[in-house]
């Protein structure tokens, strides 16, 4: 049978699949649809409606991302229970009602990623393979890393960065956060003093002043971290990130690179490079990583939040030959951060060559929404009059938009809010104002939607 409860408006601005999707979670909440119910299935619902079969994957997927609905294999949907009831909600106190965590419409923030209904299930799969193998569950797993991860890890970095290391230089842990800590104890035996750029990761840079580092923040020029501002404070350490400056979104020019390898190997120092997002390199051709020309003073950080999933915490670094002697001798007092099933589950994922074909798969996506969102924004901003500039950062999966107008950052701000869009930032810079927005967790059906809420919300804060 086709819903009746179902109410599709083709004219309204709601995407179809979000006017799908609340209908069908509204049934559920309201006990309409109970737990155990069988949905229509995608092609049935999809006839009935006279809609796309995309449109209703959609639906599907975010009924299932937010735990209404489950998916069986070959079986179909079935509705998982009622999440959030009528009487819960009208029983709900103002307080916990205050306390709950409001979720944008629009997630524009770069804290999520679009989730790829078909991706998630092969992960699921990989993983399953493991949690049924009681003798890989019923023990610790390695301080440095399961073996075949680092193995996997070994040839994967190469190909697609140029990374050069065997598994004995490769460290797991769960993040880059955690491996930082763990360099740092590595580190303290050279030095006690760290540069980073201007605008560097604040996560990061409370690791090392956590450890007791000094940080040192230096400004860039066009070519990167400034080489002169450098050896003017001569730090023992630097962290860069030389595939996307998050100051500026672009990437540091070949020349740059040379002159801090050599600075480096000169005195004897180290550089941490985070190579964040480094292969997800979409609209300007890849450079290969920094270590590959500098293997014995670069440290390289590589991480898989936004090539998986970012709940999937497992990130790796590649430690030159001289710390993996030092590192030897501190591992039998660490334990592991990461999970052992992920871990091996990911050697799995990798050896398959799953994990290359999907990084082709994200590519060909946010290169869509990338143009997408530039075309539209740009669009509606020239037809209003507005000056503008819109910068993309590309490994950052973020774009900046700075407003020729000074406006109230705070004010614009409730009124992006308002419209249930979420960014990164905005903030009064120089004579002008400046909005920060990701677009890894948008769906391409919200981006039209989205672009016009925060277009609004820019028109609006210039009347008043």
């Amino acid at each position: 049978m086709i819903y009746d409860f179902i109410s599709l408006d083709k004219n309204s601005p709601v995407p179809l699949y979000r006017q799908l999707y609340e209908s069908i979670r509204k049934a559920i909440e309201d006990s309409g649809l109970t737990e155990g119910d069988r949905l229509v299935s995608i092609r049935g619902l999809s006839e009935g409606l006279g809609i796309s079969k995309t449109t209703v994957e959609a639906a599907y997927g975010q009924l299932c991302a937010e735990g209404y609905i489950k998916n069986s294999p070959q079986r179909g949907y079935f509705v998982q229970g009622q999440i959030i009831r009528k009487g819960e909600i009208k029983r709900e106190s103002s307080a916990d009602a205050a306390a709950a965590p409001k979720r944008a419409r629009y997630d524009l923030s770069s804290k999520s990623v679009t989730v790829d209904s078909n991706g998630v299930r092969l992960w699921k799969k990989y993983v399953k393979s493991y949690l049924n193998k009681d003798y890989i569950i019923s023990s610790y797993g390695d301080p440095q890393g399961e073996y075949a991860l680092r193995r996997a890890l070994s040839f994967y970095a190469y190909s697609v960065r140029g990374v050069a290391a065997t598994e004995d230089n490769i460290v797991i842990g769960a993040g880059t956060q955690s491996l930082l800590y763990l360099i740092c104890g590595l580190l303290r035996r050279f030095g006690s003093s760290i540069a980073v750029e201007q605008n560097a990761s604040r996560h990061f840079i409370r690791v090392f002043r956590d450890c007791g580092f000094k940080v040192i923040e230096i400004e860039s020029d066009r070519c990167g971290i400034s080489i002169e501002r450098i050896k003017s404070a001569n730090p023992d350490f630097i962290l860069i990130n030389p595939s996307g400056s998050l100051k500026s979104g672009d990437r540091m020019e070949p020349e740059r690179r040379f002159e801090l390898t050599e600075w480096a190997k000169s005195g004897e120092k180290f550089i941490i490079e985070d190579d964040y997002n480094g292969e997800l390199v979409y609209n300007s051709r890849a450079v290969p990583a920094m270590q590959c020309g500098c293997t014995d003073r670069v440290i390289y950080l590589g991480s898989f939040s936004k090539l998986l999933l970012p709940s999937v915490r497992i990130g790796y670094a590649v430690i030159p030959d001289m710390l993996k002697t030092i590192y030897a001798e501190d591992k039998q007092h660490l334990n592991q951060t990461a999970s052992k099933i992920e871990q091996l589950a990911l050697a799995d994922y990798i050896r398959d060559g799953q994990l290359e074909r999907h990084l082709r798969r994200l590519k060909r996506s946010y290169a869509d929404k990338s143009a997408l969102i530039g075309s539209l924004l740009c669009g509606a901003l020239d037809e209003r009059g507005i000056d503008f500039e819109l910068k993309l950062f590309e490994t950052s999966l973020a774009y900046e938009l700075t407003l020729k107008a000074r406006l109230d950052a705070a004010a614009l701000s409730g009124l992006i809010d308002s419209a249930s869009v979420a960014v990164i930032g905005i903030e009064e810079r120089g004579g002008g104002t400046v909005i920060k927005f990701g677009f890894s967790g948008i769906a391409v059906s919200d981006i039209e939607a989205a672009m016009g809420e925060m277009v609004s919300a820019i028109e609006r804060c210039l009347e008043r």
